[in-house]
């Protein structure tokens, strides 16, 4: 039986007139990575902010491994294990990858920020940073600053600062945007070591990496989930075709 870390059931979102989560339900289990499709204005950016809590829905439930979550503050979801990337940069620029990476497991170790300049000495914190850099390809990086990384390269930044947060879930949210096909091929390896982590509920356009990656799909359209399977199943789909992935009818 499948083990859903996170359950959306009959989930409801209106904007006015537009209707942007119409009957929404949709599962994350256990070591997936279950991917979120469909054209501009399909509605993926608007259910991972129901999810987050940055929106609240009109009406449906959120279920975050087995507790209610859908009044539940941005914060609380977090400190629960909720990680979302990509949509706001969290880099801190004039400090050094290894000083980002740091920043967050000293948060998540309990320490005060304010004895930051002692986590820099502290040989535990400062391996396990690293560990977390070598897991995305940063080893070489890690004593240059946040804002002399190409844009892939800090795409890889983030995550390493999320494999940090050692957290329940990823939302990731189209994390290829402006990659070159290299940063693309990298960030690729390293989802497929987040994913033996935590679950990831990724959005994406590129369906090449979304292909390779998920081992189920869901495609939105005008904020309806219009089909939902294994990447077989997506890609022999004639409404999908149609409605995503430009097959004429």
């Amino acid at each position: 039986m499948p083990n859903p870390i996170i359950e959306i059931t009959d989930l409801n979102k209106r904007f006015g007139a537009i209707q942007a989560t119409h009957d929404l339900n949709l599962t994350l289990n256990v070591g997936e990575i279950h991917a979120l499709i469909g054209p501009n204005g399909a509605g993926k950016s608007t259910l991972i902010k129901q999810i987050t809590g940055y929106l609240q829905p009109d009406q449906g439930e959120i279920q975050f491994l087995g507790q209610t979550i859908t009044q539940m503050s941005p914060a609380s979801r977090a400190r629960m294990g909720l990680a979302q990337t990509f949509q706001v940069s969290s880099l801190i620029m004039e400090y050094s990858c290894l000083d980002n990476v740091l920043l967050v497991v000293q948060a998540r170790s309990g320490s005060s920020f304010s004895f930051f300049v002692a986590v820099r000495d502290d040989a535990n914190l400062i391996q396990q940073a690293q560990d977390f850099l070598q897991q995305v390809g940063l080893s070489d990086r890690q004593h240059l600053r946040a804002s002399a990384l190409s844009h892939g390269e800090r795409r890889q930044l983030e995550i390493a600062m999320a494999l940090a947060l050692e957290p329940k879930a990823f939302l990731l949210d189209e994390p290829m945007a402006g990659m070159d096909p290299a940063g693309v091929k990298q960030l690729i390896e390293s989802l497929k070591t987040m994913r033996e982590q935590a679950p990831i509920l990724l959005i994406e356009h590129d369906m090449a990496a979304v292909f390779e990656l998920a081992d189920r799909i869901t495609v939105l359209d005008y904020g309806r989930v219009i089909a939902s399977g294994d990447v077989e199943s997506i890609r022999n789909n004639k409404q999908v075709q149609v409605a995503y992935l430009g097959v004429a009818s």
